[in-house]
């Protein structure tokens, strides 16, 4: 016997709903619809996307608004942070170490992970010479 839980949506339970993307032009006129003073329920179902996408985009207004004064695309649907080179240099020869020492058979621990992070970036920002990258560095547990 087969039972099925069924949420209010009408999704079948442990289903997600599929992700949508959001043009930057939509996100400038949710966040003028609520500036203006409309219901966030009405928002939400002219719209038809949760109450806590419209809080995030509301968060987060700065940064469209920013964004949308350079010269991109109103249908462009995320913002991208233009990262250093010492960054992605220490990343790829992180993931080249990470490599080596699984083959190696060597277990790593987070503080191991960190010091080789820290090594590396100091070894680049030397190396390619990029001093004010940003205010410090730190090797985080992500």
């Amino acid at each position: 016997m087969s039972r099925s839980k069924h949420k209010s949506n009408g999704d079948v339970a442990g289903t997600a709903k599929k992700h949508q993307a959001i043009t930057m032009e939509t996100k400038v006129k949710i966040t003028e619809k609520v500036e203006r003073g409309e219901k966030m329920v009405d928002v939400t179902h002219s719209y038809n996307v949760n109450r806590s996408t419209i809080g995030t985009i509301l968060k987060n207004k700065h940064k469209i608004m920013e964004h949308l004064k350079s010269a991109v695309p109103m249908m462009s649907t995320i913002i991208l942070k233009k990262r250093g080179k010492v960054m992605e240099e220490m990343e790829k020869l992180l993931s080249v170490w990470r490599q080596d020492q699984y083959h190696r058979q060597v277990l790593l621990s987070l503080m191991l992970i960190q010091e080789k992070v820290k090594s590396l970036y100091e070894d680049l920002k030397k190396k390619l010479g990029e001093e004010s990258e940003g205010a410090s560095f730190n090797a985080s547990h992500g």
